[in-house]
């Protein structure tokens, strides 16, 4: 094969991809909100994470939102993109709090903050896996309201 061939072969589908729709799925929206023994929870970071055995960044999708004082979030790509694409996801939820119990700001590293630091929710919700937490995204909008009990 003569080495324009394999150019000109190599451009042919590349071409053909892109006219067939391949690439990065769309993203579909994601909200909703948390709640910790029946009280909304601020400053709780909420991920996303893909619910399959082995992660692959070009096919699986992840992303993650913050809480607001009434506990709503809205997920987002860690590109910037609002959403996330649709599939099966294991959900997290950490809300660090000083060990007096004052509330982290959400731009600080708990890692930083002297006399240590604890997550307001049990422990197994702070890994995708361990989380008991299971959505599947689909098309369009999604709502996810999450009530979570420490007892």
């Amino acid at each position: 094969m003569s080495e324009r061939f394999r150019i000109f072969t190599l451009c042919f589908t590349a071409c053909l991809a892109l006219a067939s729709g391949c690439g990065k799925p769309p993203m579909q929206s994601v909200q909703g909100n948390v709640v910790l023994d029946g009280k909304p929870i601020e400053n709780c970071k909420v991920g996303f994470f893909p619910d399959t055995e082995q992660f692959n960044a070009d096919r699986h999708g992840f992303g993650f939102g913050v809480t607001d004082s009434e506990g709503n979030f809205t997920i987002q790509h860690p590109q910037g993109e609002q959403g996330i694409w649709a599939g099966k996801y294991k959900v997290t939820f950490v809300a660090w709090v000083t060990k007096a119990g004052k509330p982290l700001s959400i731009d600080i590293k708990p890692s930083e903050v002297d006399g240590g630091v604890r997550n307001l929710f049990p422990q197994i919700y702070e890994a995708p896996s361990t989380t008991k937490e299971k959505v599947t995204v689909t098309r369009g909008e999604n709502i996810f309201n999450f009530d979570i009990q420490t007892l």
